[in-house]
């Protein structure tokens, strides 16, 4: 009996055996899956299907993949198949407009010359072989190509699809209109920058992303603005005059798309910079003072707003401290509830301005990013002659909120009674101007400009010879999710802002947070007593006249080193506790990953060996 037990176990798991190789083969062949992750990563978005869905003209997707080279990194070798299975799902999406030729080009075939041809980059891995892994899409009248797929930006992958597909099938593109007081779309190298061996300043990483979607036009300030322009972006207007203003007031009158980016103190306005080196006092920011105030914006061009709910960790002389100019900004901040942010993570935004709309403003708000309430404005002089840890000292809270971006929408009348005269006495009287809007404005506020240049928005790095941009954050999604929704293309925003494929470490974040208010908390209290004890110092050294220190002050002076030792000591507790928190927690999640799925097949396994030899 014992051994038919057996016989009909070893039967059992045979019978197992079987069923899992023809559920493996049955996997093979029918293209099954499930999509188990949180934002489904793998599963094609609603932004993708709808761009695929509506092509007019046939599309070939032309994927070069040398899956059989030799010398490759296996992560390059799995990524290609996720990029070839991500291209199938496309192709299931419009069999009949959508076609899919998938290629593997050997050394001097004619698919790598063909692959050459439409400017896919291939990696030269020795005795004349290359490695290809990039994409081409084609109509009959149009080919553009992705040229490598680097697997360090897989959480992109569909969106550089989707957005190489649309660009294909686009026939006229829309016309951003640019007023820019920064050279964000770059300068070209002159004579003296030459000469000093300085690269020519290139586009911002942003504008190039735009200038997919858009035909961007630059504007001279006081120049009327077209007619075919759909949307009009002015950057940093500082010192804008009447007619200036009134050009871009006029724009928003007809109720197409006005985007207004202000900054109080501008990183990436050189010529303020280097005034404030020199030490000239920081002037104010940009702004449009007049239709501010018209439109009930409350915004001070000459004050930054600082926010310890979402204070920045810089470096400084005792080491990191949290800086509240720099706004380190999570789902806490941001709307919700707009599609165009609704699934963003994280942002930056650096020395921004803050505003706040009067109660009897024409416009209704829709807020964008909003501090908490541990925010305060200081003003903008203090960055000249001051240091992050003393910025951090004088930053007041005073319980408010404040805005950074946001959405104002609603009727508007002119702010001006008659067109201004231009300064140009030689360009052509103005006519008469729209007194009110056509159709409700729509205008979008920013109150930063630097978060939007490469510093703070993408990783730059060189692949086959490739320039390839790694975003650091959702800045870039911010802006140009906002350009498209605004603008009525919401489908590759859809795509852009989907979830990540890492996942931060909450809990993590949550302890080095709860830290860092212990350890900002005793380092005030460390500055409080030296300021009490140097104030005492001089009271006696003033009552001295001079002549030298007393007892009494060597006394007190002795009295804080033994202070200042003691809240040290307390200080690297505190960090020495917070590692030993963030470790545990470390140890104890890596377990259970690690543990989990091999735990539950020993309890299945288990489970059938007691059922099957339970006592009867």
């Amino acid at each position: 009996m014992k051994n038919l037990r057996f016989g009909s176990l070893g039967l059992k798991l045979f019978l197992v055996l079987v069923l899992l190789v023809a559920v493996n083969l049955l996997a093979a062949l029918v293209p099954l899956r499930l999509d188990i992750t949180q934002d489904r990563l793998y599963t094609l978005a609603t932004g993708t299907k709808a761009i695929v869905g509506r092509l007019e003209e046939p599309v070939t997707l032309k994927f070069y993949f040398s899956k059989n080279a030799g010398s490759v990194p296996l992560a390059y070798k799995t990524y290609g198949k996720r990029v070839e299975e991500l291209l199938t799902e496309y192709q299931r999406q419009n069999p009949g407009k959508l076609a899919l030729e998938i290629y593997d080009p050997k050394p001097d075939s004619d698919e790598e010359a063909q692959a050459d041809k439409l400017g896919l980059t291939g990696a030269d891995l020795g005795n004349g072989t290359r490695f290809y892994l990039g994409l081409s899409a084609q109509t009959k009248e149009k080919q553009l190509s992705l040229p490598i797929l680097d697997p360090r930006r897989e959480a992109y992958l569909e969106y550089d699809v989707s957005e190489l597909i649309q660009r294909l099938a686009q026939k006229a593109q829309r016309k951003l209109g640019l007023i820019a007081g920064l050279p964000v779309m770059g300068l070209p190298q002159d004579q003296m920058a030459m000469l000093q061996g300085q690269e020519p300043q290139t586009p911002w990483v942003v504008f190039s992303e735009l200038q997919k979607t858009f035909e961007i036009v630059p504007l001279k300030p006081e120049q009327p603005v077209p007619a075919e322009v759909d949307l009009l972006v002015v950057v940093h207007p500082k010192g804008l005059s009447d007619k200036a203003t009134y050009e871009i007031e006029q724009f928003a009158l007809t109720g197409k798309v006005l985007v207004v980016l202000v900054d109080a103190y501008a990183r990436m306005d050189r010529t303020a910079q280097m005034l404030a080196r020199m030490g000239q006092p920081v002037q104010g920011g940009s702004d449009l003072p007049k239709l501010f105030a018209h439109w009930g914006v409350s915004y001070k061009p000459n004050q930054v707003l600082g926010d310890f709910g979402h204070a920045t960790p810089v470096s400084a002389g005792a080491g990191p401290i949290p800086y509240p100019l720099w706004h380190s900004l999570d789902v806490s901040s941001l709307n919700k509830e707009l599609v165009a942010t609704k699934n963003l993570e994280k942002m930056l935004l650096v020395e921004p301005g803050g505003f706040q709309m009067a109660a009897q403003s024409p416009l209704k708000l829709t807020p964008l990013i909003t501090s908490s309430t541990q925010a305060a404005l200081v003003d903008v002089a203090l960055l000249a002659f001051q240091g992050p840890d003393q910025i951090a000292e004088q930053l007041k809270p005073d319980g408010q909120t404040y805005e950074m971006a946001g959405i104002l929408t609603g009727e508007l009348t002119s702010a001006f009674e008659a067109p201004p005269a231009s300064a140009d006495p030689a360009a052509p009287k103005a006519g008469e101007g729209l007194k009110k809007s056509l159709k409700p404005a729509r205008v979008l506020l920013v109150t930063d400009v630097d978060f939007l240049h490469d510093r703070f928005t993408v990783d730059a790095f060189s692949l086959m010879g490739q320039m390839m941009i790694q975003p650091k954050n959702d800045n870039l999604g911010f802006f140009v999710n906002l350009m498209e929704f605004l603008s009525g293309a919401p489908e590759l925003m859809d795509i852009r802002s989907r979830g990540r494929f890492s996942r931060p470490f909450e809990r993590f974040d949550r302890l080095a947070e709860l830290a860092s208010a212990d350890y900002r908390g005793a380092e005030q209290r460390l500055n409080q007593k030296l300021q009490e004890v140097q104030g005492k110092l001089n009271e006696l050294n003033a009552g001295q006249g001079g002549s030298g220190l007393s007892p009494e002050q060597l006394g007190q002076i002795k009295s804080f080193q033994e202070v200042e030792k003691q809240t040290r000591a307390e200080l690297r507790e505190i960090r020495k506790l917070l590692r030993q928190d963030i470790d545990r927690e470390k140890t104890w999640l890596t377990l259970a990953n690690l543990l989990a799925v091999p735990l539950l097949l020993v309890g299945f396994a288990a489970w059938v060996y007691r059922s099957r030899f339970r006592p009867r």
